[in-house]
């Protein structure tokens, strides 16, 4: 029986004991039914030998009494005497029974409560999410963004391992080690990338987070993880400049976007102004020749993605030779 179910039945336990207790002492009454008795017959026979308050005395008492008095002695006759200590006797072994019985019943409860205090919690882990952590995702878990899982805990702190599946093959990552108290932890590309069976334009792969505590197992809701693109821009030559959407670092095969490039750059003797490159890009049309009368500050550039893709799942980056 677990501590649970034991203290489920506590109530009924106790009601029981309530009822053996009441039958005891009721059984009890005997005695005292004995005494008065004799009380009565003393009372008639040898009213001078009582004390004031004879009816109020009890088995122990009055068996003393009698014992002590010759003369009630005579009037009590032997087998009276004899039923009084029987009575004496049953009381004895009654009130030990109870006594024993309640001592047992409190003993056992308080080591039950210092079990329950002191026993070790299991750890538990619920409301389970898994997010990006690239702030332009906006939350939806995409595949060039770190990933972050999070969690809660419930019970005694330990050392649980937090993994991710991919629902489809059932293939893992390596485990992660984490304390159960810290609530979260994350999953950098490289962590997961060889899992996943997808990398297409437009694709997903379906994902779910698996924690292994000291006892039990747990899993995320599954989730999607999205296929994420990249809009490059590179400076390939001096004047030459190209713009172009990539997924493993190869170019994505007839994919026409919007995007532009602003940069600021100045001609002699003039001010610095933003330029900009861009716009509508075609698939194998995407150079752009540069201004060779013009000086380009390349630490100011600026790549702006218009779609069609969602934005929350593309993420630029400008290369310069």
């Amino acid at each position: 029986m677990s501590v649970m179910q034991f203290l489920s039945s506590l109530p009924a336990l106790l009601g029981i004991t309530g009822f053996v207790v009441y039958y005891f002492l009721s059984r009890n009454r005997g005695g005292d039914r004995i005494t008065l008795d004799i009380v009565a017959k003393l009372r008639k026979e040898a009213p001078e030998r009582l004390p004031p308050h004879a009816a109020k005395l009890d088995s122990a008492t009055l068996a003393k009494l009698v014992e002590s008095d010759t003369v009630l002695r005579s009037k009590v006759g032997e087998q009276d005497f004899q039923l009084l200590h029987d009575a004496l006797r049953q009381q004895f072994i009654t009130s030990v029974l109870v006594y024993s019985l309640c001592a047992l019943i409190f003993l056992a409860g308080l080591g039950l409560y210092v079990y329950v205090s002191i026993r070790p919690k299991p750890v538990s882990v619920s409301s389970i999410s898994a997010e990006s952590t690239n702030a332009a995702s906006q939350g939806i878990p995409v595949d060039l963004d770190g990933l972050r899982v999070k969690w809660t805990a419930a019970g005694d702190p330990e050392d649980i391992a937090v993994t991710l599946e991919e629902m489809q093959t059932q293939r893992r990552t390596p485990a992660k080690i984490v304390r159960s108290s810290e609530g979260q932890v994350t999953f950098a590309p490289e962590d997961y990338r060889d899992i996943l069976v997808n990398r297409d334009h437009g694709g997903q792969n379906r994902l779910r987070a698996v924690f292994q505590s000291a006892r039990s197992s747990y899993v995320s809701r599954e989730f999607s993880m999205r296929v994420g693109l990249t809009v490059m821009a590179v400076h390939i030559e001096q004047w030459r400049l190209k713009i172009i959407g990539v997924i493993n670092n190869s170019a994505i095969p007839n994919y026409d976007f919007e995007a532009k490039l602003l940069v600021w750059a100045k001609a002699p003797r003039q001010e610095a102004s933003p330029i900009t490159y861009g716009g509508t890009i075609k698939y194998g049309h995407n150079d752009f020749r540069l201004n060779p009368d013009l000086v380009y500050d390349w630490s100011t550039v600026k790549l702006i993605y218009f779609g069609p893709d969602d934005p929350r799942i593309v993420r630029k980056q400008f290369i310069s030779n």
